[in-house]
């Protein structure tokens, strides 16, 4: 099971990357009569791209169970913050660093923050928006998830149903509230919470995962079709496109749980574990190579519609993982960049080329949540 964890966290947060490949276009992409490409990037994007993490939230919950009962909760609350809030600090604060270098020398500030007490507030810990590196609300949503934990916990401990029916509702109803950017990361938190609580085996689990995964062949003829029929999700009742990207993102999970599960073992699988250690730094730095480096891709490929659009969108992600390996080894000596900017985790020794070996003890994952979800 560790295994497989570790494989999906590398997996789920490179495929999580297609989605903030910037299309340099303004008109909604998927407003269009859907082409051989137009459902390839609908594929990455839409189905794989925005659920694949749904998989390492409730991972982070599962473990989060192990480190409230290990650690009690404020030490838990106090851990959190060194290893969510202050990367999403520092990460915005270099986004904020670079916009000004950009605007110094483009004479471009168009997407500067609002320099005042909220708009700098938002722009750094996403309070009430998006932060200035948008995929860090996730961190934001994760911690106030972990601060959460306690009162989730002893809710799942004595009325579980009712209390994932309460998160269903804040789920489809909740997002105006502001607690969180994202309110389906609670239940998915929770989902995984519940897990570990009823101390679910790996077999169950397994055929918990394929129940998913034939919803999920459902879920994913429907979004198709939606795609194919051009019906745009922001034209629908709020309600139903909630209901419907929750279902796409759960049965997602079970279908991911699978697929990694045959990994194992593989060589595809002994990459991610290799690049697992950088899964962190590259969820964190990856929307910022995208947000400068499309503008020189743009130029050479052009923008969504274009023949040469595909190199842009499969070579960004690429580019983003070797710059993570390659940035994190920089820093790897520097221990306040790596509590800054990696969560305080150190880079790990390089090698040249992932090496299959049988699992050891080192390959167990730690209590709590090492890796964004």
């Amino acid at each position: 099971m560790s295994e497989r964890v570790r494989i999906a966290r590398f997996l789920c947060i490179f495929l999580m990357m297609f989605v903030h490949v910037p299309p340099g276009i303004a008109e909604n992409v998927y407003d269009r009569d859907a082409g051989f490409f137009d459902i390839v990037y609908f594929i990455f994007s839409r189905l794989l791209g925005l659920s694949s993490v749904s998989l390492l939230s409730v991972v982070s919950g599962y473990f989060v169970v192990a480190t409230l009962a290990k650690s009690g909760f404020a030490k838990t609350a106090i851990s959190k913050l060194r290893t969510l809030v202050v990367p999403l600090v520092s990460w915005n604060l270099a986004m904020l660093a670079l916009l000004v270098i950009y605007g110094l020398l483009t004479d471009k500030w168009q997407d500067m923050p609002d320099f005042s007490a909220l708009g700098l507030a938002n722009a750094m810990l996403g309070l009430t928006g998006w932060p200035l590196d948008i995929p860090l609300w996730f961190l934001r949503d994760l911690f106030v998830c972990c601060l959460l934990s306690p009162l989730v916990y002893a809710g799942l401990k004595r009325f579980p149903i009712a209390v994932i029916l309460l998160l269903v509702a804040y789920t489809l109803f909740g997002e105006d509230l502001l607690v969180l950017q994202r309110p389906q990361l609670l239940l998915f938190f929770a989902l995984g919470m519940w897990l570990r609580i009823a101390a679910t085996k790996p077999e169950t689990l397994d055929g918990i995962s394929r129940v998913l995964a034939i919803g999920l062949v459902v879920m994913v003829g429907i979004f198709l079709t939606l795609r194919i029929e051009r019906v745009l999700f922001g034209h629908m009742e709020e309600a139903l496109r909630l209901s419907l990207d929750t279902l796409l993102r759960i049965t997602m999970a079970g279908g991911f749980w699978l697929l990694i599960g045959a990994m194992t073992g593989s060589r595809l699988a002994a990459l991610c574990k290799w690049l697992e250690p950088y899964a962190f730094f590259l969820f964190c730095s990856h929307a910022i190579l995208f947000n400068f480096g499309a503008i020189i891709m743009r130029r050479l490929f052009g923008n969504y519609g274009s023949d040469l659009f595909p190199v842009t969108f499969f070579t960004l992600p690429v580019i983003a993982v070797v710059c993570a390996v390659a940035g994190l080894q920089i820093i790897g000596r520097s221990p306040m960049l790596l509590f800054l900017f990696n969560a305080g985790h150190h880079a790990p020794a390089f090698a040249r080329t992932p090496q299959k070996s049988p699992q050891t003890k080192s390959d167990a994952p730690k209590s709590g949540v090492k890796y964004p979800a």
